[in-house]
C-alpha cells in the first residue's frame, strides 16, 4: 500500500511528446526554434513543455497533498471504528452480560450511519464541506467519550455512544468522498480515490489488531484511542483545508410557482433537511432489526414481543417510502416544504447503473461486516483465540484489500471489468470461506480472507468513479446512496448471521459464558468438556450456515453486475470520461458510447 501511495504522490510523470491544447492555440510547435514564452525546453528530450500545463500540474499536486494531510485522519478514524471492535465484540458483550444481543454493538453504529449518510451529503452542500467535517468529527468524539465511560450495568449508554459514532463516522466518510470529487477531473478523482482507498484499507486492516490487543488490557481503550486522533483531525482540517474547501451552496426550491433561490439564512438552510424521512427510516429499520434479533432465539417467532416490532417496523418503512415519494417535485409534501430534499433521490433509483451500483455496495457491506465480526467470533468462540490473536488473524484481509486496490489502479482505465472481477472474487471467497470454516481449515480460511479482500479492494475506487462518471452533477447524491447501501448491508448481514447463530446455540450456554465475567476464551475453557465441545460445534454450525446464506446474496450480485455500463476514465480529454448507454456487454454487440451525462 505504501508503494501505491508513493508512486501516485512522488513519481514524476513523463512529458507528453504530443502538443497540448495551449501550444496549439498559441501557435507553438515542437521545433525548438518556434518556441515562445508559453513553453520551455526539456533539454534531455528536446521536447517543448507547456508552462501552463506545468503550472496546472504543480497546483494539482499541491492540492492533492493538502487533501491527504487534512483528510487522512477522518478517513482513518472512520475505517478504524468500522473494524476496531471485531476482535473485541464478544468480550464487550460478555462483560455487559449481553452476548445474545452482541449485534446491537454493531447495529447501533450501522443504523445511525446508514440513516445519516444522506443527511451529510445535503449538509456538505447546504453548510459547506468545512462545517460538515468539523461537526462530523465532533459527533465521533462525543460517541467515543460516551462509549468509553459506559458502566457495565448501562448497556444502553454503550449503544448510545455507538450511535453517535455512526453519525460522526458517516459524516467523515461522505464529506471526504465529496471533497475528493470537488474541483478535479474524473482522472484526478481516480488518483485521489485510490490514495484514500489505501488509507481506509490500512484502517480496516489494523483495526481488528489494535482492538484485539487493546481489549486484552481493557476494551475501553478501543474508544479512548479515537479522542486524540479526532482532536488532531479537527486542527489539521482547520489549518490546511479551510481555505480550499467549497462553501455553502445556494438553496434551491422545488416549487414550480416560486423557483427562485431562498435567502441563505440558518433557519432556511436547516429546514432543507428531510428530518421526517430520517426518523421514519431510523425507527422503522431499528424495529425490524430488533424483531429479527429476538425472533427464534430470545423469544419465539409467535411471541407478541417479536410480532409487534416486526409489524411496526414494516409500517414505518412503508411510511418512509410514501413520505419520500411525496417530497418529489410537484408532489404533496414538496409543495408545502419547497426547500426540503428527499433523503432518497428516487430519480436516481430509476437509472440502471445507479441501482446496480447500490446492490454491489449492499453485498460489499454484507461481506465486509460478516468477515470482520463473524470470522472474529469464530476465532474467539470456536478456536478459543485471545482477542489479540483473533484480531491479528483477520489481518489476512488487509493484503487482499491492498492487492485489490492495486489491481484496480491497473485496470481502471475503465470501470466495468474491475467491478465485475471484484464481484466474482468476493462471491467465490465467501463461499469457499464457509466451507473452510466448516472444516476448521485455518490455512484455507486465511487464504479466503485474502481472496475476499481482493474482491472488495477491486470495487471500492472503481465503484465511486462509475457513479461520478454517470452522474457528475449529483456527486453528493450518488456517493451518499452507495455508502447508505454499504451500511445497510452491514446491518442486514450482522442481524441475519446473529439470528442464525443464536438459533443454533442454546441460551443456557450463552448465559454460562456471559456470566463468567472474563475473557470469552477463558469462559469457554471453563465449561465442562462435554458442554464445551457441543457449544463449539453449535457455534461453528451457526456461523457456517450464516456464511452460506450470505453467499447466495453474493452470487446474485454476479448476475446483476452484468447489466452495468462502463466509464472510460482516460478518454475525452482533460480527464473527462466517456460512458456507455445501457449495458456495456450489450454495447459490445451493437451499443454506442456517449460523453458523460445524466441521461444514461
Amino acid at each position: 500500500m505504501a508503494s501505491i501511495a508513493w508512486n501516485l504522490l512522488f513519481k514524476q510523470k513523463e512529458i507528453p511528446v504530443e502538443l497540448c491544447e495551449h501550444q496549439k492555440s498559441s501557435g507553438t510547435f515542437s521545433p525548438l526554434e518556434n518556441r515562445n514564452e508559453a513553453s520551455e525546453v526539456n533539454n534531455e528530450k528536446g521536447i517543448e513543455e507547456c508552462l501552463v500545463c506545468k503550472t496546472k500540474e504543480k497546483a494539482i499536486t499541491k492540492y492533492r497533498r493538502k487533501l491527504i494531510a487534512g483528510l487522512a485522519l477522518p478517513v482513518l478514524i472512520q475505517a478504524l471504528d468500522t473494524t476496531i471492535l471485531a476482535g473485541a465484540i464478544t468480550t464487550i458483550a460478555s462483560d455487559f452480560n449481553q452476548l445474545s444481543q452482541l449485534n446491537w454493538i454493531v447495529a447501533s453504529y450501522n443504523l445511525t450511519s446508514a440513516t445519516f449518510i444522506p443527511f451529510w451529503g445535503q449538509f456538505a452542500d447546504i453548510f459547506g464541506r468545512y462545517a460538515a467535517l468539523q461537526i462530523a468529527l465532533s459527533f465521533m468524539l462525543l460517541g467515543s467519550i460516551l462509549s468509553s465511560a459506559a458502566p457495565t450495568t448501562a448497556f444502553p449508554m454503550l449503544l448510545l455512544g455507538r450511535a453517535f459514532h455512526g453519525i460522526g463516522c458517516s459524516g467523515c466518510l461522505i464529506t471526504s468522498k465529496v471533497v475528493l470529487a470537488d474541483k478535479v477531473s474524473l482522472k484526478e478523482n481516480a488518483k485521489n480515490n485510490t490514495l484514500f482507498t489505501v488509507v481506509a484499507g490500512i484502517g480496516y486492516g489494523i483495526g481488528p489488531v489494535i482492538g484485539g490487543y487493546l481489549t486484552e488490557a481493557n476494551w475501553r481503550w478501543c474508544f479512548i484511542i479515537n479522542i486524540p486522533l479526532g482532536l488532531i483531525g479537527l486542527l489539521l482540517i482547520h489549518f490546511l483545508l479551510r481555505s480550499e474547501l467549497i462553501g455553502a451552496q445556494r438553496i434551491e426550491t422545488s416549487s414550480p410557482s416560486n423557483p427562485s433561490p431562498k435567502p441563505p439564512t440558518f433557519t432556511t438552510r436547516f429546514l432543507t433537511f428531510d428530518f421526517g424521512g430520517q426518523l421514519l427510516f431510523l425507527f422503522g429499520l431499528g424495529l425490524l432489526v430488533l424483531a429479527l434479533t429476538w425472533g427464534g432465539s430470545t423469544y419465539p417467532w409467535t411471541s407478541i414481543k417479536v410480532i409487534i416490532p416486526l409489524i411496526l417496523g414494516v409500517l414505518l418503512i412503508v411510511g418512509f417510502l410514501i413520505w419520500e415519494y411525496n417530497l418529489l417535485p410537484t408532489h404533496y409534501l414538496a409543495t408545502r416544504f419547497p426547500t426540503q430534499k428527499p433523503m432518497i433521490p428516487f430519480h436516481l433509483l430509476t437509472k440502471r447503473n445507479a441501482w446496480i451500483l447500490l446492490y454491489i455496495n449492499l453485498i460489499t457491506g454484507m461481506c465486509m461486516y460478516a468477515v470482520f465480526y463473524f470470522v472474529s467470533i469464530y476465532f474467539t468462540l470456536v478456536q478459543s483465540f485471545a482477542p489479540g490473536k483473533s484480531g491479528t488473524s483477520l489481518t489476512y484481509y488487509l493484503p487482499g484489500l491492498a492487492g485489490g486496490a492495486y489491481l484496480a489502479i491497473l485496470l481502471t482505465t475503465q470501470t466495468f471489468f474491475p467491478l465485475l472481477t471484484g464481484t466474482l472474487l468476493e462471491a467465490l471467497g465467501i463461499t469457499v470461506l464457509a466451507t473452510a470454516l466448516q472444516a476448521d481449515n485455518l490455512k484455507l480460511i486465511y487464504g479466503m480472507l485474502v481472496l475476499t479482500g481482493i474482491g472488495t479492494g477491486l470495487r471500492i475506487m472503481p465503484g465511486t468513479l462509475h457513479g461520478v462518471g454517470y452522474f457528475p452533477t449529483q456527486i453528493s447524491s450518488i456517493v451518499s446512496l452507495m455508502s447508505l447501501a454499504t451500511s445497510l448491508g452491514g446491518v442486514i448481514s450482522t442481524t441475519l448471521l446473529l439470528n442464525i447463530f443464536n438459533n443454533t446455540i442454546s441460551s443456557s450456554d450463552l448465559n454460562a459464558i456471559s456470566s463468567a465475567k472474563t475473557a470469552t476464551s477463558e469462559a469457554i475453557a471453563g465449561l465442562p468438556s462435554g458442554i464445551r465441545d457441543a457449544f463449539r460445534d453449535d457455534a461453528r454450525r451457526g456461523i457456517v450456515l450464516g456464511f452460506f446464506a450470505l453467499s447466495a446474496f453474493a452470487w446474485v450480485g454476479c448476475v446483476v453486475v452484468l447489466g452495468l455500463g462502463n466509464v472510460w476514465v482516460e478518454k475525452g480529454g482533460e480527464g473527462k470520461g466517456e460512458v456507455v448507454e445501457g449495458s456495456y456487454l450489450g454495447s459490445l454487440v451493437g451499443g454506442r458510447k456517449e460523453e458523460v451525462g445524466e441521461n444514461v
